[in-house]
């Protein structure tokens, strides 16, 4: 519906019998976090660096709240400050769709080109400055990142290719085995 690759996903992952944000919290990437850290999250896993910046590039489709990255378009390390390595007309943008104190429900898309499009049009903004997230930016201002964010941007294919290739990586981490996890009747609870 959103274009992007088709693939198989593997089949067979047992379900795990807890589920709580505490659980979760400290696997996943946080907004604020720079290529080093999210490159230290992901190697804990066995993902490489373009594991990263590939999956980084699921941020072609979704959206934010406000709260997670008006930091870095009004009070960066000062008062009223945009982060520098934002686009500026971009940030005016975003403090448009952002007011101060902004109802925390208000989202935005985080590809402001296309939005509803599975591309690599993600890649294309982060060379502009337009990366919603300081995780995001950074792979474009980070020098061990940058030659991959520019791969992807001029060749969709490659990125796609990368894409699923660490999907598949990714649905293989934690695996749960023998009585570690169930197959769920109802995905909403344990059995």
């Amino acid at each position: 519906m959103t274009g992007g690759p088709f693939y198989k996903v593997e089949l067979g992952r047992l379900d795990g019998r807890t589920s709580t944000k505490a659980s979760v919290r400290q696997r996943l990437p946080h907004p604020d976090f720079n290529v080093e850290e999210l490159d230290s999250l992901f190697s804990k896993h066995g993902l490489s660096l373009t594991d990263l910046v590939a999956l980084s590039g699921a941020h072609t489709i979704g959206f934010s709240h406000c709260n997670r990255f008006t930091h870095r378009i009004y009070n960066f390390k000062s008062m009223n400050r945009i982060d520098p390595t934002m686009n500026v007309a971009y940030a005016r943008e975003l403090r448009k769709e952002c007011p101060k104190n902004v109802d925390p429900r208000i989202a935005v898309t985080m590809d402001p080109n296309t939005p509803q499009r599975f591309d690599n049009v993600y890649y294309k903004n982060l060379q502009q400055g337009k990366g919603l997230f300081t995780s995001d930016q950074s792979l474009f201002t980070d020098t061990k990142s940058r030659k991959i964010v520019n791969l992807f941007a001029a060749d969709a294919a490659a990125f796609e290719r990368a894409f699923v290739a660490a999907m598949t990586k990714l649905g293989r981490v934690g695996i749960k085995t023998g009585k570690q996890g169930e197959i769920r009747h109802n995905c909403a609870a344990v059995n």
